[in-house]
């Protein structure tokens, strides 16, 4: 694979045996991680280099006689576990002091483990999250201002939208792997069987209904063998109410919660029927259950039942692997104008971790030039450092259209993100169930949204 190192040697000039390290790492880490049948690189690890750190009780480096056990938790499918071993085999063989433990769970099961489960002794001294105001409020989370300080570590390589989404009471508590812009996935031989041209940006929501018209098909009997689009209706129905001139609340600053609900008005509940209406009268959809989750689409997207499908960078391994399939990424339909998001998750020290200076040093590589470098190079994410996103370990030759992903991040609106926003999000998710299902309509829920919510506002308000 052609893959440019430039980042890389800005980063390391001072150090000319690591960038070599990291270089050999790299390459037979992209081997692997692109499905080659070689044998991974086999290089002796250098001597641990110094940090920027003075020395504490235990090295940040760890313990080279007793190893350092960190315990790091993630949420995502088997393609994401290999990746994040392979991280993990990387950043032990060049800090042989620490041990990476891994704990995984899928995106249904992540927040109830780590709410009931992975608590004490059993919390994990690493956690990758989102809505980082929500759970730093919740006083599980350690700041990371003093390391940064400590270390003098530049965070201006981080997009700011992304850096400030980890931010709780001004102070960061943690930072970003990856931006979660949202494309649309299409099946090249379905669009070509049906004339439809590959959507360009500037392609409208009629567009969208228009091609899933054309590629939906069904047997004789009537019964839909292929649906031509699907998305994930819980939560990114906020894409549509932004797109249509609609907002979901009025302003706040982080971490107090806004002081009402903006939903009560006909552009949001356009936005959101349109797309309701796309499943339960024009039938170009699965139902509400059979897509709302990512995993469901990508398993439909690959065994050919849909020839569109809404989702974000992480698709991109599984799409590539799949035998046969000809696939690329378009920009997301438009309404009254362009609109996608702007936020991601990324890494965090549990308060409670007994092994806080290896955690900081653990996250400080994941989230550093080598990190990014190595999870970028995979396709799993769209890199929160402008420095990996702008080199060509992420623009390189793809079998899919890359700029899509970095012009639609150029639109992109930040999380709406406060202690408390996941009550108020699972509360709006919970009441739009009947609309995605038919049996409601959204401009009735959205009237009465407001005042279901306002209890939550006054929670979080009691306790900032």
């Amino acid at each position: 694979m052609n893959v440019k190192y430039n980042f890389l040697r800005t980063h390391y000039k001072r150090n000319p045996s690591m960038l070599l390290w990291v270089i050999l790492l790299l390459a037979g880490f992209i081997l692997s991680a692109c499905g080659a049948e070689a044998t991974p690189t086999n290089v002796q690890a250098p001597p641990v280099q110094p940090t920027t750190r003075a020395p504490v009780a235990t090295a940040v480096v760890g313990n080279l006689a007793n190893p350092v056990k960190l315990t790091w938790s993630f949420w995502g499918d088997s393609t994401e576990v290999a990746i994040n071993n392979r991280l993990k085999s990387v950043f032990e063989s060049m800090y042989p002091g620490v041990k990476i433990n891994i704990q995984n769970e899928s995106w249904g099961n992540y927040f109830t483990k780590l709410k009931n489960e992975w608590v004490g002794d059993k919390a994990p001294d690493v956690m990758f999250l989102d809505n980082v105001p929500t759970w730093a409020g919740g006083g599980i989370l350690e700041s990371i201002e003093p390391y940064i300080k400590h270390d003098k570590f530049d965070t201006s390589d981080f997009y700011p939208g992304l850096l400030d989404s980890f931010k709780y009471n001004g102070a960061l508590y943690g930072l970003p792997r990856d931006n979660d812009t949202k494309v649309i996935y299409v099946n090249l031989d379905m669009l070509k069987e049906a004339g439809i041209s590959v959507p360009q940006a500037g392609w409208t929501w009629q567009d969208l209904r228009n091609a899933a018209l054309k590629l939906t098909q069904r047997d004789a009997a009537g019964n839909i063998t292929r649906y031509g689009f699907a998305f994930e209706p819980d939560t990114w129905w906020r894409l549509w109410v932004w797109q249509n001139g609609g907002e979901l609340y009025d302003k706040y600053t982080a971490p107090q919660p806004p002081t009402k609900l903006l939903l009560n008005n006909k552009d949001s509940a356009d936005a959101v029927q349109f797309f309701a209406d796309l499943i339960n009268k024009d039938n170009v959809t699965p139902t509400y259950e059979q897509m709302n989750s990512g995993d469901k689409i990508a398993e439909m997207f690959t065994s050919r039942k849909v020839a569109m499908a809404f989702g974000n960078h992480t698709n991109i391994a599984t799409y590539g692997k799949t035998p046969g399939l000809r696939w690329d990424v378009v920009p997301l339909p438009a309404g009254k104008k362009r609109v996608n998001v702007l936020g991601g998750a990324g890494y965090t020290i549990n308060k409670s971790s007994k092994h806080k200076e290896e955690a900081w040093q653990f996250i400080k590589w994941l989230t550093g030039p080598a990190g990014q470098a190595l999870f970028a190079d995979t396709g799993l994410m769209v890199p929160a450092r402008k420095s990996v996103r702008e080199d060509n370990i992420f623009l390189r030759q793809q079998p899919y259209n890359t700029q899509v992903f970095l012009q639609e991040t150029e639109v992109g609106k930040q999380y709406p993100e406060f202690l408390l926003s996941s009550e108020v999000d699972a509360l709006m998710n919970t009441h739009l169930q009947p609309v995605w299902q038919g049996r409601a309509t959204a401009a009735d829920v959205f009237a009465k949204l407001p005042e279901l919510a306002e209890p939550i506002f006054n929670k979080a308000r009691n306790q900032t």
